[in-house]
């Protein structure tokens, strides 16, 4: 892809709004090399890829890279034999956690099974490093029955060491030699301050004294050898460490090419989820591929303007494929023309565009821009010898698969020498059947235009009354300059504006205000459209929300008159029930007649009964619901609930009902007024009521022990769960760890937990677990 034309066309800003969403320094690194593919299998499956991932993201929510870091330094020094630090090791099991919890998110998506199948999370070693070391990446003291034998040895001779120190600070007979009452470490050995004079006095031997020289610190006498002892200890379990490192060290070794293989492929999957969260962003839509150098975007806005963005309609490459616009300057034809190439390097990096449904792009082989002012004193270069420069080496490089975006063209030089080279390098590009999207003010490209069918006119609509731009688009309508207008309203004389217009030849005059007329009628055109489509959108609006009260109130009256029904039926029963206790009683009375009327009138009942079936009305047969989209609101008629629609298949549909999900036949559903959007921040907001509103979204369990500790975290993930939190942190405070450790285990098999980590450095680090919970 050409350098320049990315630079022009600002490609690396896209690159830069994209890396904000990257979650740790790979995946950002891929999405800043990202460039345009040429090849069309490619860009089909990087929009393929895009897409499943805002899919994914709009239903669980944001991947969980947390964990992920750059660990390809760590992998090189372990592969050559280099013992790895405590710190080192716990990154790797970090990013160990970061696969499995990806793996664990990626499991219903057979969109990412290759990518899923390359994260490798090798459970056994990232077990044995947690097992070994703590989050700050120490030894625990448990990590080898050596190393826990060596470290009660040190605490026992620390213990006597300090116990014969304490007895001498607190004795009598040495109060008056010590400058504190105190034990401090010097050189690794116990020692005690003494004061300067009394130095002789004290049998010891001298580690340091203090700046001033006042303090001498001493180890006694007493404790040498306890020291000598606590040192050697001290030695031990700095080599039992060392072998424990390299031990695990020789561990990592064997899975270099899968940890290697896992890391690149969570690089990938950021750069993939990345850009998903900036199609969200921008309210991105895949276009629709081909290779025939079709372009058509609907209501198309540039990514990087700010504010009200007014959207373009371009279209071009189906019978004419060089668009020539022509139009007042600031009208909006360079931002057309970067639109139009922004939109093309995104579509074949993999991203969605900010365009509606349905817009279609060309895959091409390259793309050229020449747009902007870029003359250079340095290379003593005018402005028009600076474009003609470009537009030599774009010619000599451009194919019949290649964009050409070309900015003011022929401009610079003599108006009438520019026009004629602007139409000889356009019928030039014509005639090697290059898409082209040109701009310029000289009229006779608007000639050329209409004498070729591959050439099509287009303007930047202009307001005659504001003398301002309205920034939109018309493809087949000429532009015209409104120099006259703008220069009339900005103040100057009528009498110089019409001499100005006399100067003219006639016929430039009445094309002129032909193309006036034909602009004038367009835009009352486009007005009275838009406010025929505004008031169809009403229409239906309003047809739709009548059709859903006339469904309910069917509905309603069907139920009331079901319910009449069964409580006439009821009636009978019982009315039925007495009389066959009457000739039960009229039987043992011997009374024939009686009996015989009684069954007449028994019969009148039955034949009630069965009139009263028969007239139930019928509940019309439900036609299942057609072209369910993933994020639909829906309403399921069975359980007279609303909810959103997770996965679709031919007959069914998995429907988030409140906290369930339910299995429903599209028969059973109906949509609701409500957008996927509004569906998604509806759902949002209604699983924030309720207990929610009481329930905090952590738990301090500091200064609890385990046994109250554990009953407790129980409770509260019940109550977070019904309460609907999708996230809750554990504060259990750092200390030995028994606590965090047995918290982990409690959540690693209850039925609610989803995932869990430790909180970010900044977040309470090892004091805090984060919970994701299960829905």
């Amino acid at each position: 892809m050409d350098q320049r034309s990315l630079r022009i066309l600002e490609w690396d800003k896209i690159r830069q709004q994209i890396a904000a969403f990257a979650s740790f320094s790979l995946g950002k690194d891929l999405v800043l090399a990202l460039e345009p593919s040429t090849d069309y299998s490619e860009v089909e499956q990087r929009l393929e890829r895009t897409t499943h991932a805002v899919a994914l993201l709009w239903k669980h929510g944001d991947p969980p890279f947390g964990g992920a870091v750059d660990i390809s330094s760590i992998l090189q020094r372990a592969a050559i034999g280099g013992i790895l630090e405590g710190y080192e090791l716990i990154q790797l099991a970090r990013v160990l956690e970061c696969a499995a919890n990806m793996r664990r998110y990626l499991a219903d998506s057979e969109h990412f099974s290759d990518l899923r199948e390359q994260l490798a999370s090798l459970p056994e070693l990232k077990i044995e490093i947690n097992r070994c070391f703590d989050d700050e990446g120490n030894l625990k003291d448990n990590a080898t029955p050596q190393l826990a034998s060596i470290r009660r040895k040190i605490k026992t001779l620390e213990n006597r060491v300090r116990d014969k120190l304490d007895n001498i600070i607190h004795s009598s007979s040495y109060q008056k030699l010590l400058q504190e009452n105190i034990v401090t470490i010097r050189s690794g050995r116990f020692v005690v301050p003494v004061k300067q004079e009394y130095r002789s006095s004290f049998a010891g031997i001298v580690h340091d004294q203090s700046s001033s020289g006042a303090t001498v610190f001493i180890e006694p006498a007493a404790v040498v050898e306890i020291n000598n002892e606590l040192r050697i200890a001290h030695q031990e379990e700095q080599r039992e460490i060392e072998r424990i490192l390299r031990q695990l060290s020789s561990e990592v070794v064997p899975h270099g090419e899968q940890l290697k293989l896992t890391l690149e492929t969570l690089a990938k999957l950021d750069l993939i989820f990345a850009m998903g969260k900036y199609s969200r962003k921008i309210n991105g839509t895949p276009a629709e591929l081909n290779q025939k150098g079709y372009i058509m975007i609907k209501k198309g806005r540039h990514p990087l303007l700010t504010g009200p963005v007014v959207p373009i309609d371009v279209w071009l490459g189906d019978k004419a494929y060089i668009l020539v616009i022509t139009g007042p300057n600031t009208g909006g034809k360079t931002v057309t023309l970067k639109t139009v190439g922004l939109f093309a390097l995104m579509t074949q990096a993999g991203l969605h565009i900010p365009a509606e449904p349905g817009s279609h792009m060309a895959v091409f082989d390259n793309i050229f821009a020449d747009i902007g002012d870029e003359q250079s004193i340095e290379q003593s270069l005018s402005t028009f010898s600076s474009h003609m420069s470009n537009i030599v080496k774009i010619l000599e490089r451009a194919t019949s698969r290649s964009l050409v975006l070309l900015d003011e063209l022929g401009a610079g030089t003599d108006p009438t020498e520019g026009a004629a080279l602007a139409t000889a390098l356009l019928d030039h590009l014509r005639e090697n059947r290059v898409t082209t999207i040109a701009t310029t003010h000289f009229s006779e490209l608007k000639n050329f235009a209409y004498a070729n069918p591959e050439v099509e006119n287009a303007s930047v609509e202009f307001d005659p009354v504001t003398l301002k731009p309205t920034y939109r688009l018309a493809i087949g309508i000429p532009g015209k300059s409104n120099a006259f207008a703008i220069a009339r309203g900005l103040g100057l004389s009528e009498k110089i504006v019409n001499t100005a217009r006399s100067l003219l030849n006639e016929e430039r005059i009445r094309v002129d205000d032909i193309i006036g007329e034909i602009e004038i009628d367009r835009q009352e055109s486009r007005k009275a459209r838009e406010e025929a489509e505004a008031l169809k959108a009403e229409y239906a609006a309003l047809k739709q929300k009548y059709e859903v009260l006339y469904s309910e109130l069917s509905e309603r009256k069907a139920e009331l008159i079901a319910q009449a029904q069964e409580e006439a039926a009821e009636l009978v029963k019982k009315t039925r029930e007495n009389l066959d206790l009457l000739i039960g009683e009229l039987r043992r009375q011997q009374n024939i007649d009686l009996e015989k009327i009684a069954a007449a009138k028994r019969q009148e009942l039955v034949e009630q009964q069965r009139k009263l079936k028969t007239s139930r009305p019928q509940k019309e047969k439900a036609q299942p619901v057609q072209h369910l989209k993933v994020g639909e609101q829906v309403r399921v008629r069975s359980l007279n609930q609303t909810g959103h629609v997770l996965e679709v298949s031919d007959t069914e549909a998995q429907v988030q009902v409140g906290i369930m999900k339910v299995s429903v036949k599209l028969t059973d559903l109906e949509r609701t007024n409500e957008q996927p959007k509004t569906v998604v921040t509806h759902r949002l907001r209604s699983r924030g009521t309720g207990k929610s509103s009481q329930i905090k979204p952590e738990i301090d369990l500091r200064g609890l022990t385990i046994d109250e500790a554990l009953p407790a975290v129980d409770k509260y993930l019940d109550d977070a769960f019904l309460s609907s939190l999708n996230q809750i942190r554990i504060i259990h405070g750092k200390g030995t760890g028994a606590l965090r450790e047995a918290v982990q285990a409690q959540l690693r098999s209850h039925p609610h937990v989803k995932s869990f980590r430790l909180a970010d450095p900044n977040q309470g680090g090892s004091g805090v677990t984060v919970v994701e919970l299960e829905h």
